[in-house]
Parts: C-alpha cells; sequence; structure tokens
C-alpha cells in the first residue's frame, strides 16, 4: 500500500491487526524526514525513527510490531533544524506502508532487542533453533530497538544462542516473550544460552524485574547469579536514588515488618573482592512496581566486601567515596519495604543476607494485601470469561482487567469493584466482550483505596477465528493438500503452507463469501518434510488449520 503524497507535517490514518509487523518507509522523499507513528486512541508514540533509508540517508523508515487492532497516526515531518527551522514542507513523499503476518503457531515469541547507544549491534546476532533445526539467526541493524516475532506450538523445542560480534557488548540487552520467557545483558552470555518446551503460558515475572520480587523475612544466603536486568526498566531517572551509574545484575525483594521496632542488616558476599549495591523504598502501605520515588537508604559506595544498614552510620545514601554503610530503620508493623541488591562486580557469585533486629522488630512472610487463589480464562463463541477469587484482602478498591496481544504490551479492558478489606473467600467475573481473535493474555492490576497497585500472574487463552475448518488432509499429502473451511467474513483469503522455521513456501489466495467451501494449495514447491497450514482472513488475522507432511 502506498499513499502517493504526504507533506512534510501531514499524517496518514491507517488501520493495524495485532501481531502484524508493519514498515513505514519515506525513502522516496526529497527532503530530510522523521517519521512517528501514534496510537491514534491517545497515548504517547509507538515507534519513530530518523534517517534509516540506508547509511547516511536523510530519509526515514521504521518498522514496528503491533500490540493491538485498531487505527495509527503516521507523521511525517520535515527535519527541523538552524537551516530550517520549520518542521514542515510544502513538497510531499509517497509514504510506503508493507505489512507482514505474523508467522504460524499455537503462539508467538516475541524478540525484544535493544542497544542502550542506539547504533546496533555490529553484527551479533541472537539465534534461535526449533526442534533441532537450523539457527535463524536475528540481529539490530541500527538504532536502539528491534523485534522479531517467531511462531512456536505447544510441545516445540526452542533453543537460544547468542554470537558476540560487537565491540561494545554492554550496550547490548535482549528479551524473549511471551511475558518474561528469557532475558539478557547487557553483555549477554555467548553461546547456547537456554531451551525450553513450549507451553504458551507466560512464566511469572523473574526476581530480576520489580514485579518477581522475592519476599524474604530471615537470614538468607543467595547466589544472586543474574546476568540480566530482567525484562522491565523497574530503575529510571525518578527513583533510582544513587544507584545511578548502569547498575546491571540485580534482583528485588520485599520485606514488611510483623511488629514495630529497629531493622539494620548486613550483606556480605562470600568473595570480599566482590562490590554489592542496594537500595531501600518505603515504608509503603503494599508493594508498589517500580518504586515510586527516591530511595529512603542506598548505598553505591565501592570497594567490595560488606555492605547494608548499622546501628552507628549517620547518613541514608553513600555515594562512590562513602564507607558503605547507612544508618537502620525505624519500622511500624503492616509496612512494606521494597530493595535492589545490585553486583556491581559483575560477577554473578553469592552473598549472604543477615538482619539486625532490635527494640522488639520482627519480620512477616506474608507481604501482599490480597491473597489471589485462582485467575482463570475460559473462550466461549463470541466471548472470553474471566474468573478469580480472593482469600483474604485489605484496603481493595478494584480490580483492572487488563490484555495483551503479546504478553508484554497490555492495556485495561475493564474494572470491578473489590470487597475492600474482608477476611472471607470472595469470587470475581469479568466478561471480555470483544477478545482478539488468536492469542489473549490477561492480568489483573489490584488497586488499594490509597491508590497502590500490584499486579497479578499472566494467563492465555486461545479464542476463535472468522472461520471454522476441519484439519489438512491428505496427510501425508502429495501434490497439493485441502481443507474445508466455513467462513463468516467475504473477501480475499489466503491459504499458505509454511515451513518449520516459519518461511512461507506455498500461497494461494481466494475471493471468498460467507458459507462452506473447500480450499485447495498445489505442493509442486514443497520438499519433503513436515508444514502448517494457515489460513489468512480479509481482516489479516490468522488461523492455524493444523499440520500435515508432504512425501
Amino acid at each position: 500500500m502506498t499513499v502517493p503524497c504526504v507533506q512534510g507535517g501531514q499524517y496518514a490514518l491507517v488501520n493495524v491487526v495485532a501481531n502484524n509487523t508493519y514498515t513505514f518507509s519515506v525513502c522516496a522523499a526529497t527532503f530530510d524526514t522523521q517519521i512517528t507513528v501514534f496510537n491514534n486512541a491517545g497515548g504517547g508514540a509507538v515507534a519513530n525513527n530518523d534517517d534509516a533509508c540506508g547509511t547516511g540517508g536523510t530519509r526515514s523508515s521504521v518498522t514496528w510490531l503491533a500490540t493491538f487492532t485498531g487505527q495509527v497516526r503516521v507523521l511525517v515531518d520535515r527535519y527541523a533544524s538552524i537551516f530550517n527551522p520549520c518542521a514542515n514542507s510544502p513538497s510531499c513523499a509517497p509514504l510506503v506502508i508493507q505489512c507482514t503476518p505474523p508467522p504460524a503457531g499455537d503462539c508467538l515469541y516475541v524478540l525484544n532487542m535493544f542497544d542502550s547507544f542506539g547504533d546496533g549491534w555490529n553484527g551479533s546476532t541472537v539465534g534461535i533453533s526449533i526442534n533441532g533445526g537450523p539457527f535463524t539467526n536475528y540481529t539490530l541493524p541500527s538504532g536502539s530497538t528491534g523485534s522479531a516475532l517467531i511462531g512456536v506450538y505447544i510441545g516445540d523445542i526452542i533453543v537460544v544462542q547468542y554470537t558476540e560480534n560487537s565491540p561494545y557488548p554492554g550496550e547490548i540487552s535482549y528479551t524473549l516473550g511471551p511475558g518474561c520467557v528469557w532475558s539478557d545483558g547487557p553483555t549477554p552470555a555467548t553461546g547456547i544460552v537456554f531451551s525450553q518446551t513450549v507451553d504458551c503460558i507466560p512464566p511469572p515475572s523473574p526476581p530480576e524485574d520489580c514485579s518477581g520480587a522475592i519476599t524474604i523475612c530471615s537470614n538468607q544466603a543467595f547466589n544472586n547469579n543474574t546476568t540480566s536486568t530482567g525484562c522491565s526498566a523497574d530503575l529510571n531517572a525518578a527513583n533510582q536514588g544513587c544507584l545511578g551509574s548502569a547498575e546491571r545484575q540485580g534482583t528485588w525483594y520485599f520485606f514488611s515488618p510483623s511488629t514495630a521496632g529497629n531493622i539494620a542488616m548486613t550483606l556480605a558476599p562470600t568473595n570480599p573482592a566482590n562490590d554489592y549495591d542496594f537500595a531501600i523504598w518505603g515504608p509503603l502501605a503494599a508493594p508498589v512496581c517500580p518504586p515510586p520515588g527516591n530511595p529512603t537508604r542506598c548505598s553505591y559506595a565501592a570497594p567490595g566486601g560488606p555492605t547494608g544498614m548499622n546501628y552507628t552510620a549517620t547518613d541514608n545514601t553513600e555515594g562512590a567515596g562513602g564507607d558503605k554503610w547507612v544508618n537502620d530503620l525505624t519500622v511500624a508493623a503492616g509496612q512494606v519495604y521494597i530493595m535492589y541488591i545490585s553486583n556491581w562486580s559483575q560477577s554473578g557469585l553469592a552473598f549472604n543476607l543477615n538482619w539486625n533486629l532490635t527494640n522488639g522488630a520482627n519480620l512477616d512472610c506474608t507481604v501482599l494485601p490480597v491473597h489471589l487463589l485462582d485467575f482463570k480464562a475460559d473462550a466461549g463463541t463470541t466471548t472470553v470469561q474471566l474468573h478469580w477469587a480472593t482469600a483474604s484482602e485489605t484496603d481493595n478498591d478494584h480490580f483492572l482487567v487488563e490484555r495483551s496481544a503479546d504478553g508484554d504490551s497490555f492495556a485495561p479492558i475493564g474494572a470491578v469493584d473489590a470487597a475492600g478489606t474482608t477476611a472471607m473467600e470472595t469470587n470475581y467475573a469479568h466478561t471480555d466482550a470483544s477478545p482478539l481473535r488468536g492469542m489473549n493474555y490477561y492480568r489483573l492490576k489490584q488497586v488499594d483505596t490509597n491508590g497502590t497497585f500490584t499486579y497479578s500472574n499472566t494467563i492465555a487463552v486461545a479464542f476463535g477465528s472468522v472461520f471454522h475448518t476441519g484439519l489438512p488432509y491428505p496427510n501425508p499429502a502429495l501434490e497439493a493438500v485441502s481443507v474445508d473451511l466455513h467462513s463468516s467474513m467475504p473477501g480475499t483469503t489466503r491459504l499458505r503452507a509454511v515451513d518449520a522455521i516459519g518461511r512461507v513456501v506455498a500461497e494461494r489466495a481466494f475471493e471468498l463469501g460467507i458459507g462452506a467451501v473447500t480450499l485447495d494449495l498445489p505442493l509442486a514447491p514443497c520438499e519433503a518434510g513436515a508444514y502448517a497450514l494457515q489460513v489468512i482472513a480479509p481482516d489479516g488475522s490468522c488461523l492455524q488449520t493444523g499440520r500435515f507432511t508432504v512425501q
């Protein structure tokens, strides 16, 4: 699709479908351009690029993986400079729009790639292998972010391999979803780093993310062998305090006093040469991720060896030149604290955490104010029914139900009033009246009466398509494969055969009405092996009909 003439300062409205990949480019422009993509329903930019049509070019191209179905506003600006203070132009350029449907699979894994400097990976790659097949290598050729979709089936074995070719590995990181199946970097580990049998259910958040924090209430030894910053950027300019200098290998913890008193602690690396830093936020009424505001206690001092809070220190923050110790906390029962412990030495080695509790203080192992018993989703013919229950609640105001197409980017779809404070089991329900075709991911945002909130685990459910089909036949196939289909959407429909690494090896278009039909796909280009058959609806949604083999 091409919008033939878009002037600098003008925009085009484009309908998009979740999980499709869109490329917007004005490489034929005669003026220096920028492209910004906005969700037309509101909010900030979802993608932006300046000068990506070749090395040294002044024309723009941006590739974006759609996280929602709806409409985007694609703004084409003329670059503003001291030579051209107006970011518009009387001349125009063709805006070329390309759409790539998602690959075949029961669900989609999203590989997100990041470069903190913004100049790409310099040839470093993440390789993905499915079921022992060859590795498909992905890289970030330029810019700060990029993503790729990998189609997988339940029961597949996925293997991740990282190859380092960049002179700046400390700028590189990546994540693999839905949710946070795997993350690594900065300075990712090389070689084969991860393997998993696919179940399409997003895992719980890792302890490298605040939402996956570990509740601690006693002296404890930790391996702390993390190599990454997790899947969410919980430290930022508003809350990092003294930890403002590339804190990388860190994990999150919650603790809560059950009785009032004073709390101190010692964080002792098993190797005295290791330098550990930490920050503590609180007191809070409940865990809030990311933590709000600057930490209450923060130590960034070097060199290695023990650090922590004691009863002789007189300051709350230690900078690089300090003695590594800050003063104790005076606490009250029921308060919640969040702690981040970072291994500045990036050794991944163990440490011991020992509490020093005085004046009657004790720690409670229960932190979250709402005890969520169950959370499930059931797909119906036209809706998805969500059900959950709590064993007890304290000052619980309401639940926000949030939905995602990829397990990473969520948006609210409804709210349910809560019981407030109760020791009784309470059941809740919500109906998603307009679920997405394919995989739908849901989570609950539990909001207290004082505005603090926590997130539930993420669940997934597959919802139907505009098509209903049988399995591909014959199976095994020789010259062609067929599928019986009932369509509820007229228009151009495509039948595709996709190989084990997601390549389309055969495709045929049909003009369909509403009703039953048999579609046939010739297989002359296909070598012997296993394939998936998919039907692409006129609205761009994709239905996986099943697997077949070619003899």
